[in-house]
């Protein structure tokens, strides 16, 4: 067979081969903030994304990272968020308790990044984060309203359960 036979037939094969395709694009999460008018912290950022696994050193799982302000007078010596997870479906996933202990002056920022790992982990699409709770250096402990946590957190999933906002052994 001749070179140029060998080149037409090289060419035919090539163009009955299926056309390459990009990689599908993965559904854009959403991150949104529950604020709080009465809370001594205020979140200044928060992005949440579903991570897949990469190694020994990437753990697999929804990222939540915050960047937020001590605006109170006080200095805070710890603070716990409330990291809710929906998936593409806006039903419920997971509650994560990010917790942060340390002195934050006030008016002084700070961050945290809390991976959450869960079954159906990969089917994340909504996260919400809000103040839980907040340890003042004198002891003083501020809570979030739940009613308005959950009166917030219902307009994503409208039967959305109380029950998830407690800690496990919290909701008998």
């Amino acid at each position: 067979m001749s070179p140029v036979w060998k080149l037409g037939l090289l060419l035919l094969f090539v163009a009955f081969l299926p056309a390459a395709r990009p990689a599908p694009e993965r559904l854009k999460s959403e991150s949104k903030v529950i604020e709080q008018p009465s809370a001594p912290v205020k979140i200044l950022s928060y992005e949440s994304a579903y991570q897949a696994g990469a190694g020994a050193y990437v753990r697999e799982g929804i990222r939540h990272a915050l960047d937020y302000q001590n605006i109170s007078t006080k200095s805070t010596v710890a603070v716990q968020f409330g990291l809710v997870s929906f998936d593409v479906w806006n039903e419920f996933l997971d509650r994560t308790a990010g917790v942060d202990i340390e002195t934050i002056l006030p008016q002084a920022m700070s961050k945290g990044t809390w991976v959450a790992s869960r079954y159906a982990d990969f089917s994340f699409h909504t996260g919400v984060a809000y103040v839980s709770k907040v340890r003042f250096e004198d002891g003083q402990i501020w809570q979030a309203d739940l009613d308005a946590i959950l009166s917030e957190l219902r307009k994503i999933e409208s039967d959305f359960d109380a029950a998830h906002l407690k800690k496990r052994d919290e909701s008998k």
